[in-house]
């Protein structure tokens, strides 16, 4: 997401910085500044930040790598203190606007209808570490009136843009690396469980949105407020891979998972669509089949 943003705000006009712990050379002909920083080292924070000043800031970075060890150390120390780091320096700034991606995991739910007034009970550490840096963005404006916006995010989605990244676990990432490489999609899964989605283009757009308005020092979903469960998504991209390479590719599921998913899941952006009114129309057959083409420039 974060390497989404940068190309879409440098090349609307924006003058942009990116902070990031590790150097990744994203797959873009869009001009921006780098600045190499951990946010969880406040000393790092302020003297990397110390010779620059903003408008805006787009704060997305986080960890969700559950599967290494001690992650739940690491997702405090970099989503929540790595958070808190961000606002203590920029407390006395005057931003327009500091944009907080949270996530929609504080929740803890996957079904039924949920909006901003639903009580947020996340269940991993994903969630909480999120929440807790929720918690600490509305202190700062309590204390310090830090304009601000919160944004909890669904499941967003789009062809990755730098050849290092770390995210092949994504979803359509995931299977349209595997139709690749393997020329069959293969699910762990029985391919019933819902997600809601939505485009990382649409995103983008949201958020240059929410960054040239006034900030409200509110929360707002951003999602696609429809579901698909994994087997559509495995089908567009059999779709997509039909298209690009002219054959079709079998799709598997794993036939002894005998899971039961609710079909209700509703993530409501009606509050957000009362201020930039958008609709989240599918991409995922564009994006599988711009992902063919990103590994095949990366194989080469």
């Amino acid at each position: 997401m974060g390497s989404w943003l940068t190309e879409h705000f440098a090349n609307t006009g924006h003058n942009v910085w990116v902070l990031a712990k590790n150097f990744r050379q994203i797959h873009t002909t869009a001009k921006y500044h780098l600045i190499h920083c951990d946010i969880s080292d406040y000393n790092e924070v302020k003297q990397k930040l110390a010779e620059t000043n903003f408008d805006v800031v787009v704060h997305a970075g986080s960890v969700n790598d559950g599967f290494v060890e001690n992650y739940f150390k690491l997702a405090v120390e970099v989503n929540t203190l790595g958070t808190r780091n961000l606002l203590e320096f920029f407390k006395d700034k005057k931003l327009k606007n500091f944009i907080y991606f949270s996530t929609f995991q504080v929740y803890g739910k996957y079904s039924g209808t949920i909006n901003e007034n639903t009580t947020a009970t996340p269940v991993n550490d994903y969630g909480s570490t999120h929440l807790f840096a929720e918690y600490y963005v509305k202190q700062f404006f309590y204390t310090h009136k830090l304009n601000h916006t919160i944004v909890r995010l669904t499941n967003s989605y789009g062809c990755p843009k730098d050849y290092n990244s770390s995210k092949w676990y994504l979803v359509l990432n995931d299977l349209s690396k595997t139709a690749f490489e393997k020329k069959e999609i293969m699910l762990k899964s029985n391919g019933k469980a819902p997600r809601d989605f939505i485009w990382m283009g649409d995103v983008c757009r949201l958020i240059e949105n929410l960054a040239e308005a006034e900030a409200t020092n509110d929360i707002y979903n951003i999602s696609g407020e429809k579901t698909y469960q994994m087997i559509e998504i495995a089908k567009f991209v059999q779709q997509a891979y039909k298209e690009k390479y002219g054959r079709e590719i079998p799709v598997k599921v794993n036939e002894g998972d005998t899971s039961v998913y609710p079909d209700d899941l509703v993530v409501s952006a009606a509050k957000l669509k009362e201020k930039f009114a958008y609709t989240a129309e599918p991409h995922f057959v564009d994006e599988a089949k711009k992902i063919f083409s990103f590994l095949e420039q990366k194989n080469k």
